[in-house]
């Protein structure tokens, strides 16, 4: 069987986001849906629950006075931030590492993914792109296939991993072992989760966006993101896999200038020790 299959089967078992996050989904997706038809959803799973007021409290968010319930969160934060913090929530369950003995840091995946996912919804502020909500989970999401490809190819992916500690960048160490990479992955489990197509665009093109492609402009925040945090040393380092002139062009299709990377770095920087609680979600203990 191709390694590909192995991969194909796998995703095939593992299973949907979890049902509370699905309902939530769904009623996110109905206008109709009020804030107490939330509530009523997310105090089901009280894990869920008090790990939306936690971050809800956190520093990423600054909230002059505390929020009590899931209903103030829901109310203060939006639908559109709440989707993100479900989702964040469902996800950072795939990202923790219960095997021992890994070589694999899957915790500092985590974090590097966290920081894409602020540097891109800093990247879409600055560019005045009304994508910052799609730019967050985006960047949060890229590298998913990353994960799938440890939990279903142990022996491959630490071949990969060793490649990477010779310097070799992670999407070439794993087309060189298995002769594809992590984004085929990451699009083959966002269409089997029925993601929308941003999200399976983003997941598939984020090493390499291109302006003909439906949502280039969120694949360009992620790449450009997953470069800052490679300056800035943020978690897991795949390694440089573009050129600097392909680089400056993203830049430019943003309306950024490569002139702002150093602001851009101190403020990622700085938001990232605000993120404490997202990076946590992987960490803390139900």
């Amino acid at each position: 069987m191709r390694l590909i299959d192995l991969v194909e089967r796998r995703i095939r078992e593992i299973p949907t986001l979890p049902m509370i996050a699905n309902r939530l989904l769904i009623l996110l997706n109905n206008p109709n849906t009020s804030a107490s038809d939330l509530e009523k959803v997310i105090k089901h799973d009280q894990a869920l629950a008090a790990r939306v007021l936690k971050i809800v409290n956190s520093a990423y968010y600054g909230f002059p006075r505390r929020i009590t319930t899931v209903g103030q969160g829901i109310v203060i934060l939006g639908y559109k931030a709440i989707k993100d913090l479900v989702l964040s929530v469902s996800i950072a369950e795939l990202f923790r590492v219960r095997e021992k003995g890994k070589i694999f840091d899957r915790t500092a995946l985590w974090e590097h993914s966290v920081g894409v996912a602020v540097g891109a919804q800093l990247l879409a502020h600055r560019a005045t792109l009304p994508l910052e909500d799609e730019a967050f989970i985006a960047g949060l999401l890229h590298d998913i296939g990353v994960v799938i490809l440890d939990q279903c190819l142990t022996t491959e992916f630490d071949e990969i991993i060793n490649l990477t500690k010779s310097e070799l960048p992670l999407i070439q160490a794993e087309e060189r072992v298995l002769g594809f990479n992590h984004t085929l992955v990451g699009q083959m489990l966002a269409e089997k989760w029925n993601f929308p197509p941003l999200l399976v665009e983003v997941l598939r093109f984020h090493h390499r966006p291109s302006q003909k492609r439906n949502h280039w402009a969120t694949s360009s925040l992620v790449f450009v993101a997953d470069h800052l945090c490679q300056e800035a040393g943020i978690g897991f380092l795949e390694g440089y896999h573009s050129s600097l002139e392909f680089q400056n062009t993203v830049w430019e299709w943003l309306a950024l200038k490569p002139q702002e990377k150093e602001v851009l770095l101190h403020q990622l920087k700085e938001k990232m020790l605000k993120a404490e609680a997202f990076i946590n979600l992987v960490t803390a203990k139900d």
